[in-house]
């Protein structure tokens, strides 16, 4: 007896894409870039490969976009506990927690990364977030980098000597060379007259996501004038600081004039 001709057409079908199976490692890589990052984490240990697959830079920015198109915005939040000491300047433990409005209709907060730091958080210190990863400097000079999905802490190598106490510190990712920078402002020297200020001031920037395991800070062109404690701003290959061109006395005191290097 004849088939039904729906009957014969799926099983032509059948045939073809028989015919033309896609390699495993492509069907693996589209399947492992749609998980989320904990069940990544435990999958880089099954074998070589997938380890490598995973830790690819082609692989984490594919996920980060795709993570970005289906995931409902978060927020990102990073309180500081601090010590009960005379000058409850620093916090020595770290939270991260993800608060997303869209799924969760009261406040909840769900602590992804706790862990206590011995060197401390400033206070007046705001941790820098690009992609995922936050960039955490502390009052001793060291700067750690996280990945709270993860839950790794790095620490950066040590800069230039900074003579100033407070660290800036810029942080994102460049779209033109696929990596991270860091870059770092930093005092030689600092002395403020009644009239005018003397300063020797550098820059240097730090690099990751190249797959090249060393890191090092690359000292860059001196800044024309101190970078102020502020947030810098990243854009897509730029940071930009706010600098204090010069000090103006006034009736009311000393008025700063800033400019955006």
């Amino acid at each position: 007896m004849d088939q039904p001709i729906s009957k014969r057409r799926r099983l032509v079908a059948l045939k073809v894409c028989s015919g033309s199976m896609i390699p495993d490692d492509v069907l693996l890589f589209q399947i492992l870039v749609r998980l989320p990052v904990k069940s990544l984490v435990r999958f880089k240990s099954i074998c070589k490969a997938w380890c490598t697959t995973i830790a690819s830079a082609h692989f984490v920015r594919l996920h980060l976009e795709l993570s970005r198109a289906t995931n409902s915005s978060s927020m990102f939040v990073v309180p500081r506990k601090y010590l009960m000491k005379p000058t409850k300047t620093a916090s020595m433990f770290v939270h991260f927690l993800s608060y997303q409005p869209a799924v969760q209709s009261k406040v909840a907060k769900h602590i992804m990364r706790s862990m206590p730091r011995p060197n401390g958080i400033p206070r007046f210190t705001i941790p820098l977030h690009c992609d995922g990863l936050v960039l955490i400097p502390s009052v001793t000079g060291h700067i750690f980098l996280c990945n709270p999905a993860t839950k790794q802490f790095v620490e950066l190598p040590p800069g230039s000597r900074n003579v100033s106490l407070l660290q800036r510190v810029a942080f994102g990712f460049d779209p033109y060379s696929g990596t991270y920078k860091v870059a770092r402002h930093f005092l030689r020297s600092y002395h403020e007259g009644q009239t005018h200020a003397e300063y020797d001031v550098g820059h240097e920037v730090l690099t990751f996501g190249d797959g090249i395991e060393t890191l090092e800070w690359k000292a860059t062109i001196d800044p024309p004038y101190p970078i102020k404690a502020r947030t810098p701003i990243c854009l897509p290959g730029f940071f930009y600081w706010s600098a204090a061109q010069s000090v103006v006395d006034t009736d009311h005191g000393k008025l700063d004039t800033d400019v955006i290097l």
